[in-house]
């Protein structure tokens, strides 16, 4: 199956240096940058084999900023033939991220892969790392418009959309995902999400947060 690897967003350089070394032997990786990124490490990117895509900034007069790189970037994935995709961010690093495709590869034929579930004062997912075929992703990840971001949060957007279908429950939500946080304590697999120091809080590690061993230990994560 090809896949390929999606970084999207502003490039974040606490994690820049960490992630170049990281995805070194990855052979199909993407980076979705906004036209104005810092031209050093745009540079950089190109140096360590990773495609460009580049988004309009124009574009956020008219839809949410979050969704744009990621839609442009799923758009090329799929005009370069690839199956599958990992979309991620530049605050996520990992020397594990072929390891998690492996695993999710196997363990799942069908739907989205997120990590799991988020209960709060609505039911939403942990929205750091998406794995599926490119024509659900593409179908998953459409741009919202800046009206429509006043009235529902980015996650219930997607979802809603994705769904045909509003006031989605826990039980709705496993419809359209499959969880993986339950493979990578299985498999010894971890993540590092680069946070400010306005998340500090107890259990938790700033600015290197361990995405399973920190942050899903939380009460709110559901699988």
């Amino acid at each position: 199956m090809s896949t390929a690897i999606l970084f999207t967003g502003i490039v974040c350089g606490g994690t820049f240096d960490r992630l170049l070394e990281q995805t070194k032997n990855i052979p199909h990786k993407f980076a979705s940058i906004w036209e104005n990124e810092n031209p050093a490490y745009v540079q950089r990117l190109i140096e360590n084999n990773f495609t460009i895509v580049t988004s309009d900034l124009k574009l956020q007069e008219v839809y949410l900023a979050q969704f744009i790189p990621v839609v442009n970037g799923l758009q090329r994935i799929k005009d370069d033939g690839f199956q599958y995709v990992l979309k991620t961010r530049f605050d996520v690093i990992s020397p594990s991220f072929m390891k998690y495709i492996e695993v999710v590869q196997q363990a799942f034929k069908t739907k989205i892969t997120v990590l799991g579930g988020i209960q709060t004062n609505t039911t939403y997912f942990i929205q750091i790392m998406e794995y599926g075929n490119i024509d659900d992703m593409s179908r998953f990840y459409t741009n919202q418009p800046k009206e429509d971001s006043s009235i529902r949060y980015p996650e219930q957007f997607l979802m809603e959309t994705y769904a045909k279908k509003c006031n989605l429950t826990k039980e709705d939500i496993k419809e359209i995902f499959n969880f993986s946080l339950p493979l990578c304590i299985e498999h010894n697999i971890e993540f590092i999400w680069y946070r400010p120091n306005s998340w500090m809080a107890p259990n938790i590690t700033i600015p290197d947060m361990r995405v399973i061993g920190e942050y899903c230990n939380s009460s709110f994560l559901w699988v």
